[in-house]
């Protein structure tokens, strides 16, 4: 069974809306599409801010460090 999606209308400038089309009409999708690959990409880059911010407030240690040149010696050959 086919569940038919609601649709709604979004109170946008009309350069907003002309710039959604023409990218929707290069990528050959609907404006539907458009605006679901934008905000999928839009919290990807969030997610990827958040982790940067965490690594960098969580640096490697010693530990670490020592760890990783282990793996990447030859020992394993």
């Amino acid at each position: 069974t086919h569940v038919m999606s609601r649709m709604t209308t979004i109170k946008v400038k009309t350069s907003t809306r002309d710039g959604v089309r023409a990218l929707a009409e290069r990528q050959g999708v609907t404006i539907d599409v458009a605006i679901r690959r934008m905000t999928a990409l839009a919290e990807r880059e969030s997610r990827f801010t958040a982790l940067k911010a965490a690594m960098e407030a969580n640096p490697p240690d010693e530990l670490y460090r020592a760890e990783l040149a282990d793996w990447e010696s030859d020992a394993w050959n």
